[in-house]
């Protein structure tokens, strides 16, 4: 029927626009309920993660393209294990950088505490990453950014070209949170009111300081 041809390719499409960024049993729950996903922007309060590789340019050094190639598909793909066992969304891979979100395509409530116990389990995975390849890459260090307000998500680009993602002022101070676990020599750092919700769900963070982040007033 024409019901069921159309049935079959919705749900094709939202496997084939959602297979790269969220996990399989995620994607399943899409293609059977697409009408609970909004594929224009609308405003989510949201958690939002960045992280990336300490000292690349040093790590990097000596590497051929095809070495470096080899070396970011080996540590980006367990982290990313980590974001999508998680109920994360990959928005985007930025060289060595992993940019996530939670709380879209699907809802989740918990979804600042689910990004906490991704960034804390990123930090197992990279232990486990720097074993695995001992004497073969110099060890890795990581920094995550961990932030949580209002943003805009949706299909974001252009008419010839968009992908699934997410902007707003709260992502920015994501990654400027990120950024400055180099200043204060932690590997995660928090926002404010992602500190106040995995608190209420039982983590524990120390206040480090008060900072106004470049470009912020």
């Amino acid at each position: 029927s024409w019901v069921a041809i159309r049935e079959g390719s919705e749900r094709r499409w939202v496997r084939s626009a959602f297979g790269r960024y969220v996990a399989s049993d995620l994607v399943e729950d899409l293609a059977t309920n697409h009408d609970r996903l909004t594929l224009g922007g609308e405003l989510k309060t949201m958690t939002i993660l960045f992280t990336d590789i300490r000292g690349f340019t040093t790590i990097s050094e000596g590497m051929d393209a095809q070495s470096l190639t080899t070396f970011i598909n080996a540590f980006l793909t367990p982290l990313t294990n980590v974001i999508l066992d998680h109920k994360g969304t990959v928005d985007k891979y930025m060289g060595d950088a992993i940019m996530a979100f939670w709380n879209a395509p699907l809802d989740d409530e918990a979804h600042a505490a689910h990004a906490a116990e991704t960034a804390l389990n990123m930090m197992i995975a990279l232990e486990a990453f720097n074993a695995a390849h001992e004497g073969i890459y110099k060890p890795v260090s990581i920094g995550i950014g961990l932030n949580t307000g209002e943003c805009c998500v949706g299909n974001l680009g252009s008419n010839q070209r968009f992908d699934y993602s997410v902007i707003g002022d709260d992502v920015n101070v994501a990654s400027r949170l990120e950024g400055q676990t180099k200043t204060y020599g932690v590997p995660i750092l928090v926002g404010p009111q992602t500190a106040q919700e995995i608190m209420a769900a039982g983590y524990r963070c120390i206040c480090l300081d008060s900072i106004k982040v470049k470009g912020k007033d």
